[in-house]
């Protein structure tokens, strides 16, 4: 993958947290290379979106390869995971969605946000990125991708 422009993607991601209020938001690879997060106050372990990143990823990797022993060609476009404790007072939520065949969007959000706007924004969210890496594929095929 060539070169990325970070800043554009850290403004989609950034604009996405500020409308719905989510705790962050991060680009990955399936196989667990992280491209970027986005995140809110930072919390006392530095590492923590870090470690969420890599949960997601192996999360894919987990969900891929179940679904492979029932199918050949394996493409996962949204997993949805909700945990709180038995009270449900402290849940959170995690999205993740499909943005390419090499990247996916992981979105991390309390329960108490409202689910609908957070999706809609998704949605909105998902769209640019889209066509932002369709954009580096097609600058890619014909060479003209910044390497610096």
């Amino acid at each position: 993958m060539a070169h990325l422009d970070q800043t554009e993607i850290r403004k989609i991601l950034k604009e996405f947290r500020k409308r719905t209020n989510i705790m962050c938001s991060s680009l990955f690879t399936p196989d667990g290379f992280v491209i970027t997060i986005d995140q809110g106050p930072l919390k006392e372990d530095e590492d923590y979106y870090d470690s969420v990143c890599a949960i997601c990823s192996s999360i894919v990797s987990l969900a891929s390869q179940g679904i492979s022993t029932l199918r050949d060609d394996v493409n996962i476009k949204h997993i949805s995971i909700i945990a709180g404790d038995k009270t449900e007072i402290d849940g959170f939520e995690i999205i993740l969605e499909n943005i390419s065949e090499d990247i996916l969007l992981g979105v991390m959000f309390t329960s108490s946000l409202n689910l609908g706007v957070v999706l809609f924004e998704l949605n909105n969210t998902i769209q640019k990125l889209s066509k932002y890496f369709l954009r580096v594929e097609q600058d890619e095929s014909i060479g003209s991708v910044n390497t610096s």
